[in-house]
């Protein structure tokens, strides 16, 4: 009951707020118990969104990273307190560490504020590229989405027109796979003031350790069990994920190693949004201790763009405050 009354507000903000095409999922217990594909994933062509339709998911494209570096950390190939300038020099400030770009602390004095950018947590490509002695989106494909079965997900929107050092990195039937799902990419849309809709570009086809994976709901959804259960990381080490950062003063900051973290109403809510302003947007709820998270992914940028999520409460968006009501 309280999933179909959920689904019911759901469908009433995509009206509200412009989304074309919405994609939702909500597992519990490492079992999806309620999944909606609502509105279209192509205006145009009038065709429905679905649980499988594929996004470029954005931001959501973070926590991925932060399982590849910390399987690096579990396999002793990495040291997060190093300086980053050994991998990089598009961080400026010199004493700035990896795990200062992990948690969102490096920029002005490293480890003094936290300040949510995505350009510079892009800098941990390099990081993986160097733990792992393989590119980012070989190893992205090889130790999460084909570890987990995630057949509709990409490792880059330009896989579907790749350049032949790029292709190279897959063999032949991974590429016809990806370019299959991407033949089936929702279409991305702008909304103005007056909740028009509008078709827009497609963001840049890359990928890099901040943004640029394509995948589903259900896929996420897979994703997500895979956190669960413990396949990809030990729990130790995805608990160490799922603690807010500190200061160097010792004040707790709204991020973790590649997670927002917060603490409502006594229980800890950890999370992630997406963004391409004027495309796409997407969002993973997920509340440990019950076993249940919610995911959504749209062809506008109607989840994330009016809502200062970076700022650390999740509580902010209309659907993740509607998701955590009906879970308490």
């Amino acid at each position: 009951d309280q999933t179909a009354v959920f689904g019911r507000y759901l469908e009433a903000l995509r009206r509200q707020l412009g989304i074309p095409g919405l994609s939702a999922v909500i597992v519990q217990d490492g079992r999806v118990v309620w999944e909606r594909g609502l509105g279209l994933q192509d205006v145009g062509n009038r065709l429905a969104a679905a649980v499988d339709t594929p996004y470029p998911i954005a931001s959501l494209t973070k926590t991925f990273t932060s399982v590849l570096l910390l399987q690096c950390v579990e396999r002793g190939t990495l040291d997060l307190d190093e300086p980053i300038r050994r991998y990089t020099t598009t961080i400026p400030e010199p004493t700035a560490t990896v795990r200062h770009v992990f948690t969102h602390v490096s920029a002005g004095v490293p480890g003094a504020a936290f300040h949510y950018d995505g350009d510079r947590y892009a800098a941990l490509t390099a990081v993986v590229d160097a733990c792992w002695g393989a590119p980012f989106r070989l190893v992205l494909a090889r130790e999460i989405l084909d570890r987990l079965g995630m057949q509709d997900s990409v490792p880059g929107q330009d896989l579907g027109n790749a350049e032949p050092s790029v292709a190279g990195l897959f063999d032949p039937r991974a590429l016809d796979r990806y370019q299959r799902t991407l033949s089936r990419i929702a279409q991305p849309y702008a909304t103005d003031s007056k909740g028009r809709t509008a078709k827009s570009p497609f963001p840049p086809p890359g990928i890099n350790a901040a943004a640029g994976l394509v995948s589903t709901a259900r896929d996420l959804a897979i994703y997500d069990r895979g956190l669960t259960d413990h396949v990809l990381l030990r729990e130790e080490t995805q608990e160490l994920a799922w603690t807010p950062a500190r200061t160097t003063l010792g004040q707790p900051v709204p991020y973790g190693l590649g997670w927002f973290v917060q603490s409502i109403d006594g229980e800890r809510v950890v999370w992630h949004y997406g963004l391409w302003g004027g495309a796409f947007s997407s969002l993973l709820v997920k509340v440990p201790a019950r076993g249940i998270t919610l995911i959504l992914v749209a062809n506008s940028d109607g989840l994330s763009a009016a809502f200062p999520l970076a700022a650390g409460d999740v509580r902010v968006s209309p659907f993740a405050a509607a998701f955590l009501r009906i879970v308490r």
